[in-house]
């Protein structure tokens, strides 16, 4: 079986994996790794997908010190959280290893298992922020959403996103794309805080696609709206004159023919529970696709509004 999430558990001795199974028992979707600090056996266990790495300090041959800075270097491209055990309540107290906390034993299988559910969520979130937006990802768009289906509050899931974005982004680059995706963030952001309420979301799926998970129904036209406005009256500033002036740009298509695009608009469609009840986050994406696909029908920027009353 595949797992999603994987903790390593680095212990010479084992005396500690037994409790440490005994914590995850339950997780499905999370599988526990034991290695010895050996680095060969250890180089091979550390891979991409880990969250966290507990070291079994009092059952440990290698120097603790020189094993954390391997682990580091090692997994350069991604900052693991590492803990040890340790009943040395001094050593807890003196001892600074940069990347390192420290646990007390003997082992609490409730604590271990509440930290380490806590990091994966924090780490999942951090690690899938947008590099050029630096809006939530997937991963805490989902959770966002989750989380007010399970507890039946309000939800308005707004989609948005830029028309004709690939041939913009073949005539102008990758430069005057990120520039047009941080224009789009701004305005989110200031339509959202102008127009919302407290703990209105952001997110950014990827690309040009974005979405808002609006706290409750009736200023989500109001923020869409502006979204529209604020969008169309300045994307004028992306565009070389003499392409304003001719109203299109011409894009080689796969056939390595020109084809003409117009000026790049929004698509924005809105699924709201207000008379539609989910169950899952999979119905409400289904909706928002279909409503998604009949926004794109329409030329220029639009907004389709409570798909749930369609």
């Amino acid at each position: 079986m595949q797992y999603q999430k994987r903790i390593l558990l680095i212990d010479d001795i084992g005396n500690v994996a037994n409790a440490m199974r005994e914590a995850f028992a339950n997780d499905k979707n999370i599988e526990l790794v034991c290695s010895s600090s050996a680095r060969n056996e250890l180089r091979n266990k550390l891979g991409y997908d880990y969250f966290i790495i507990y070291i079994n300090h009092e059952g440990l041959i290698a120097d603790l010190r020189n094993l954390v800075a391997y682990v580091t270097a090692f997994l350069n491209y991604m900052s693991p959280v590492m803990l040890a055990f340790s009943s040395d309540y001094d050593f807890m107290g003196t001892s600074v290893i940069p990347g390192l906390g420290f646990l007390p034993l003997p082992l609490n299988v409730d604590v271990i298992h509440k930290q380490a559910l806590n990091a994966i969520d924090i780490l999942s979130a951090n690690r899938s922020i947008n590099d050029v937006s630096h809006l939530p990802g997937n991963y805490a768009i989902d959770a966002t959403l989750r989380h007010k289906i399970e507890k039946g509050d309000k939800f308005v899931l707004v989609y948005i996103d830029i028309d004709k974005f690939k041939p913009y982004t073949d005539y102008y680059g990758l430069y005057m794309a990120g520039q047009l995706i941080g224009f789009l963030t701004e305005i989110l952001s200031n339509a959202v805080a102008h127009y919302g309420s407290k703990n209105d979301f952001i997110g950014h799926i990827g690309g040009d696609d974005f979405v808002l998970i609006l706290n409750d129904y009736p200023y989500a036209e109001d923020i869409g709206n502006e979204i529209i406005r604020q969008f169309d009256a300045n994307v004028s500033k992306y565009y070389e004159p003499e392409d304003l002036e001719r109203g299109y740009i011409e894009v080689l298509n796969r056939k390595g023919e020109k084809d003409r695009f117009g000026l790049i608009s929004l698509s924005i469609a809105m699924v709201s529970n207000e008379s539609r009840h989910f169950d899952s986050t999979d119905e409400v994406y289904k909706r928002m696709m279909l409503a998604k696909d009949e926004a794109k029908q329409i030329s220029g920027s639009v907004m389709l509004c409570d798909t749930s009353k369609l």
